[in-house]
């Protein structure tokens, strides 16, 4: 039996909510997993600590809430302040390394990654941190398959996005792919 829990952190603005919606569709509509995702920000939308859980499971979800995640990404210093005591001893958190500056680099569960600057070198702009970062988790979890990711990415961003958007979770597979075989 196989159950992830996925917990996104970051703050508004940084596209935590369309992650986990892409995610969550990724396993639910295209690998026919049982999905729950949930989330929650601050009262004003950009700026605030927000989060979002997604809990994938081949059999029966009967909770909304993680206990402990699985996986664990942080996309600012205040959303690791804020939940990296969160996750299973045998999870992994996921940091960017541009935001995320402080925490125990003894600690073995953390992969960093410079997500906002391979958005500013995508697109000058750290627009598609959102969809670097889906990349990654679709390697890291490999719950569900790359083209289950693109499919739930297409049927979720702008057409006029979408181009950019490809790219920047193919960016995501990519170095992710070489994170693991370096972590093997």
């Amino acid at each position: 039996m196989m159950r992830a829990e996925i917990r996104l952190s970051g703050n508004g603005g940084q596209g935590i909510i369309l992650a986990a919606k892409v995610l969550a569709e990724a396993a639910g509509i295209y690998a026919n997993l049982n999905v729950v995702q949930s989330q929650i920000y601050g009262a004003a939308a950009r700026g605030e600590l927000s989060k979002a859980d997604i809990i994938i499971d081949d059999g029966d979800i009967y909770t909304l809430e993680i206990s402990s995640a699985d996986i664990l990404l942080c996309l600012s210093q205040e959303a690791y302040d804020a939940h990296h005591k969160e996750i299973k001893p045998t999870g992994i958190i996921i940091i960017d390394d541009f935001y995320v500056q402080k925490f125990d680099p003894l600690d073995k569960r953390i992969l960093s990654f410079s997500i906002s600057q391979m958005s500013k070198d995508l697109a000058g702009s750290e627009m598609f941190t959102n969809l670097i970062s889906v990349g990654i988790l679709t390697i890291v979890g490999g719950y569900f398959s790359e083209e289950n990711a693109l499919k739930a990415v297409e049927k979720n961003v702008p057409k006029n996005f979408l181009e950019m958007n490809i790219k920047a979770v193919n960016m995501g597979f990519e170095v992710a792919k070489k994170k693991v075989k370096q972590n093997c």
